[in-house]
Parts: structure tokens; sequence; C-alpha cells
């Protein structure tokens, strides 16, 4: 498919304006709006203020970002200075973040629309002021540091924050229904359902992307096996566990973060080590194998770090189920 007539000009003219200081708080904003970023952020409200917000958070996050790269494989635009072979000098980010993004379609901007679904729900949840306006902010500066650094176009951006409102505001209209309908099925089928849904997304990724597990297509697994580690988590959290994340001083919450983020990161480096004893990382068995890792991880941050910080009196028990019941609403 030829690209699409977007305004390479607009992307040239930001990068001939780029200034040091600008360049890294664009690095900084992207990293906001990357996967790690949203992570650390859903983990915190997760573990020190409201667990339903960031169970719907992230729901709300892959639905939007699993749209963003079916679409992309569809439009297959590629990403500016691509065609001219000029990227790896016009693009303001490090050498291997280039490579990787080179292999991957522009439109729309996955940050941008990841921003825009994260923050519009965050912003129709929550009444604080304060945090609204941050939020407002913080969907702008992510959209407006992909055509700054170079690697997409600034329609890329406004298609993405479409796209994003979009997802947020269906959400929030019907997240309340799906809710109490996805509560009345049983916890397997809940976990059958989801890994089913998850491995059909990436499937049809391959086939798209021409039968190709390399580039967009990874994307889906740690999607789809995230989703699924935390759907396999939370039920058994609230019946074994149940903890308040309200509860406990500032200190012990950092505490109780940065437990959960060691865990995380260590499944993650622990199984990538044996996985990769048991496959080829381009086979069809390492992709699978990737999908488990990544459940593993969710699980491990929804339901065994909290399980282990409250045996360590890090935490109390929610009264009653209230953060599990309050609808996320603040």
């Amino acid at each position: 498919m030829a690209a699409l007539p977007f305004n390479l000009g607009l992307v040239q003219l930001l990068a001939d304006h780029r200034n040091i200081f600008l360049t890294k708080f664009a690095l900084a904003a992207a990293f906001v709006g990357s996967s790690q970023g949203y992570i650390l952020l859903i983990l915190l409200l997760y573990v020190a203020w409201n667990k339903r917000l960031a169970f719907r958070l992230t729901v709300v996050l892959l639905a939007a970002l699993s749209l963003d790269d079916l679409l992309k494989m569809l439009l297959r635009n590629p990403r500016p200075f691509i065609a001219q072979g000029t990227y790896m000098k016009k693009w303001a980010v490090s050498p291997s973040s280039a490579r990787s993004l080179a292999m991957e379609y522009s439109t729309p901007s996955g940050h941008a629309t990841g921003a825009a679904s994260f923050y519009a729900y965050l912003y129709g949840v929550v009444r604080n002021r304060t945090v609204r306006a941050l939020a407002v902010v913080t969907i702008l500066l992510i959209g407006v540091s992909r055509p700054y650094l170079g690697v997409h176009y600034c329609e890329d951006v406004l298609f993405g924050w479409a796209l994003g409102v979009a997802v947020a505001l269906l959400s929030l209209r019907y997240a309340d229904a799906a809710a109490a309908a996805w509560g009345r099925l049983s916890y397997t089928l809940q976990v059958v359902l989801v890994a089913s849904a998850c491995l059909a997304l990436w499937l049809l990724a391959v086939l798209l992307n021409g039968h190709s597990f390399e580039g967009q297509p990874y994307a889906f697994l740690g999607y789809g096996g995230f989703l699924t580690g935390i759907v396999l988590a939370s039920p058994l959290e609230r019946r074994i566990v149940n903890f308040d994340p309200r509860s406990s001083t500032i200190l012990v919450k950092i505490l109780r973060y940065l437990l959960s983020l060691i865990m995380m990161v260590f499944t993650l480096l622990i199984l990538d080590k044996a996985f990769g004893l048991l496959a080829d990382r381009s086979s069809l068995l390492w992709n699978l194998l990737e999908y488990l890792r990544y459940t593993a991880v969710g699980f491990v941050a929804f339901f065994l770090a909290p399980l282990l910080f409250t045996r360590m009196g890090w935490a109390e028990r929610a009264p009653g189920g209230a953060d599990c019941l309050n609808g996320g609403r603040q």
C-alpha cells in the first residue's frame, strides 16, 4: 500500500527546531506514554489507591492499543523518513529504538491512542480538578512528543487522539454494564474467553502481517498475556487477600510498590532466560511462551505481590470490599 499523503514537511520543521532541553523533555513524555510508563502508573494505582480503577484503566488501555495496532497493519503507512532512508539521522531516539520502530507502521500513533484512552478515562472517573488538568496536559505532551522526535506524522497523532477518546467515551458509557455482565460468568469461563480472544487477536495480527511473527504482532503477546494474568489474578485476590490499597502510611505504600515492581521484573527476567532455553526466539513456541511470560507478570502483580505484602503486614484487608465495589469513581 502506498504511503498516505501526510505532511512530512511539518515533521521536518519540528526536527529543524530541536534543542537538547526540548528533546530530553519529549523523550521523557514518550516514556510516560510507553508500555513501561503505563505499567508503573497502573501498579501505583493498584497498590496505593484504587484496585478497580487500575483494573479498568488496564482494560481500556489494552483495548485501545489493540485497535491501534490492527489499524496500523491495515493502513500500512510507513513512518516519516523511512522512504528516504534517512530515519536513523532524523529521529531523535536511540539507534536501537529507531531500528525497532522502523519495523512498525505509523498510522495511527500508539502513544497518542494510549494516552487519549487512558487519561480521558481517568478524567471521566476522577472528580479532582488537579488530576483532570494533569490528564489533559499529559495527553497533549505525549502526542506532541511523537512528531517532534520524528517518529510520527502530526496526522498520526490526531488520528490516535480521536481513536483513544472514542474508546474512553465508550468505556465510560458501558463499563458498569459490561462489568456486571462479566461478573455473572464463572471464573473458568472468564479465563477461557479472555485467553481465546487474546490469542485470536494475535493470530489475526500475524495474518495481517503477512504470516510473520515479527514486528507489530509481538505487541499482542504482551497485551493479551498481561490481561489474561490480571483476569486470573483479580478474583483470587478479592477472595483470598482483598487488601485495602489506601491502608498504611505513605512509606509502607512505597514499600508495597517497590516490592511489586521487583517481583514483576524478576518474573520477566527469569522466564525470559528459562523460555530462551526451550525455544528459538523466532519460533511459534517462543511466541506462545512469551504470552505465558506476560500472563505470569500480570498474575504476580495483581495476586502474588498483594498476597506477600499482606502476609508481611504491609496492608490491611478492605472493609467490606469497598474498593472493589465503588466503580472507580472519585
